[in-house]
């Protein structure tokens, strides 16, 4: 039995096409996700916090031996150009300059002022008589693409200054079908972009169970002319989406699953961060499929068991040894999304609510609300926001007191920790950071020490209270950040049970 949930028309187009031989439901129905997200990408944006992601599902589906294409079995669906005019495909782009081509032969065949994506099928990697070739420039073109709005890199902001074509960041879908060595060779070169895609293993379809043929029943065909007719709507208006509080319940704790993965010391880094953004598109796109800006529960359940099988699928290519952690991992959480409870009431734009009513980190409007990305994708810090903080202590720790004092000209030293840290969305502005000792930091940091609402400093394991933190009048510390901290922590929290140093 499939442990994907496929839902809507799109779950409807993916069983008819499952039906060609050589081609599996559940993978068709990734590829048709990837193929509708990149179709209504120009007209769909998702706010998070301060920023826009576009609607963008992109997937990379590996075989060794020879399988009939996805966008083959799609086009024999009806999903191609034909119907949806604004949306071209492109095989085979391995380089910027081809990247570029595509994209102006797309504008001129556009109506100006009507927006218009790209498609990108086939494979990025090149092979040459003695090795693998991957464009880092076409790399670095495709994670701006994916991040939309999020994407700040310092030097690409200076080369659009400097060239005048700082617009918005293109529409561009991706659809790769390559081999698993292509992929792995990628990975291994491109961790920051392959952590933007969907990555599936075709599954082998038994041979007997499916019917040969492009045998596409009317059920396929109507839910094609739906989404035709959707996405004719959208041509001339934006859609934002929202979520009712039962959806937002099911999303929190996949907000938490990259914190989750980085703990694991075992994982290949940075392969497992992007789940909440994938699971957030993925229930767009749904939920768009069913002519609605609204993400349900249902939508959340859906996007989640995608999410998971690629997850799983990641983990064989890149870390098989660590199969069964990873699998353990997405388990709980999808136990966790699928026992989530909340209103049905659409919530208002942009905001959420996990379980226990805390409401979901978003930095303040003056606050940057993520780290600025240098061009591999990492967060790079202001040094000057810590500096300041230690500063207003006088390198004293705000939790247990204690000033480290050292030979030399510096005489004290002391550390700053991110409540939230960038690397998970946390702002770097003051309210995001503590002033602490090397030892508090890493009691912190590793889940020992939390915050109470009221700001006292709890020992998770033994349920310890110990005195309240030490805060000056214009350290404005962060209640949101305080309580994405505890939630990440919050299966080893222990009862509280007694009180120290009580001030």
């Amino acid at each position: 039995m499939s442990d994907v949930v496929m839902c809507g028309p799109l779950g409807d187009i993916a069983r008819q096409a499952g039906l060609q031989d050589g081609i599996h439901t559940e993978d068709v129905y990734a590829a048709a996700l990837c193929w509708w997200a990149a179709a209504v990408a120009p007209s769909a944006v998702l706010p998070v916090g301060h920023m826009e992601w576009p609607c963008l599902v992109w997937g990379a589906f590996l075989t060794d031996d020879a399988r009939p294409p996805l966008v083959t079995a799609l086009a024999a669906a009806g999903m191609d150009s034909s119907r949806f005019r604004r949306l071209t495909s492109h095989h085979d782009i391995t380089t910027t300059d081809r990247l570029r081509a595509a994209w102006r032969r797309s504008a001129r065949s556009t109506r100006p002022g009507t927006g218009f994506s790209l498609l990108l099928t086939g494979s990025p990697v090149k092979h040459r008589p003695s090795r693998m070739f991957s464009d880092d420039s076409l790399a670095y073109a495709l994670r701006k693409a994916w991040d939309g709005n999020e994407y700040r890199n310092l030097e690409h902001q200076r080369r659009s200054r400097a060239s005048g074509q700082a617009g918005e960041a293109p529409r561009i879908g991706v659809l790769w079908e390559m081999s698993a060595g292509d992929w792995r060779y990628r990975a291994q070169t491109e961790a920051a972009s392959s952590s933007r895609f969907l990555v599936f293993r075709r599954k082998t379809v038994i041979p007997g169970v499916t019917l040969p043929g492009r045998r596409i029943v009317p059920v396929a065909s109507q839910a094609v002319e739906g989404l035709a007719r959707i996405y004719d709507s959208l041509s001339h208006q934006q859609v934002q989406f929202t979520m009712t509080g039962e959806a937002a319940a099911k999303f929190w704790p996949v907000q938490l699953s990259a914190a989750r993965f980085d703990d694991q010391e075992s994982l290949p880094e940075d392969q497992f961060v992007r789940l909440d953004a994938h699971t957030h598109r993925i229930a767009a796109a749904l939920a768009l499929a069913e002519d609605t800006d609204v993400i349900t529960g249902g939508h959340i359940e859906a996007a989640w068991s995608l999410v998971a099988r690629s997850g799983r699928d990641r983990a064989r290519l890149l870390c098989p040894d660590a199969l069964d952690l990873v699998g353990g991992i997405l388990d709980e959480i999808g136990g966790q999304v699928r026992t989530a409870t909340g209103s049905p009431q659409a919530l208002p734009l942009g905001e959420l609510f996990p379980p226990g009513g805390l409401h979901a980190v978003s930095a303040p409007a003056a606050v940057p609300a993520s780290g600025v990305r240098d061009r591999k994708g990492r967060v790079r810090r202001d040094g000057a926001v810590v500096q300041d903080v230690k500063d207003w202590y006088g390198n004293q720790c705000q939790m247990c007191g204690s000033v480290l004092k050292i030979p030399g000209p510096r005489q004290t030293i002391s550390e700053g920790a991110h409540i939230r840290p960038l690397s998970q969305g946390g702002p770097d502005y003051t309210g995001n950071v503590l002033c602490l000792c090397p030892n508090c930091h890493t009691q912190f940091d590793q889940g020992g020490l939390y915050l109470t609402d009221d700001l006292r400093v709890v020992e998770t394991v033994t349920g310890t209270v110990r005195q309240r933190l030490e805060t000056e009048p214009g350290h404005d510390v962060g209640l949101e950040y305080v309580r994405w901290h505890r939630a990440r922590w919050a299966q080893y929290i222990q009862p509280v049970r007694q009180t120290r140093g009580g001030r």
